[in-house]
């Protein structure tokens, strides 16, 4: 995910050329409607596969807690009680 989050305009300017590139080609050979749910369809598919989470382990300490802090990356600690 590093990489994709580094990297994320250039991939979404290749993209964007490339659907452009195929928009005309498939405008030019008579299939634009289906170019374009195509392009619809893999624009759709990048957006899920770039927005989509993965579910991470709960903390087992406070130390954990405080290491996970003190890391430098972004962290949600959120705290929840039946009572």
């Amino acid at each position: 995910m590093e990489f994709l989050n580094r990297h994320s305009f250039l991939i979404f300017g290749g993209l964007v050329l490339l659907g452009l590139g195929a928009f005309l080609w498939l405008r030019r050979a008579g299939w634009i409607g289906w170019g374009l749910w195509a392009l619809i369809l893999m624009g759709l598919v990048v957006f899920w596969l770039s927005m989509r989470t993965s579910p991470t382990q709960p903390f087992a300490s406070q130390a954990e807690i405080e290491a996970a802090l003190r890391s430098g990356r972004p962290v949600l600690v959120y705290w929840f009680s039946n009572y």
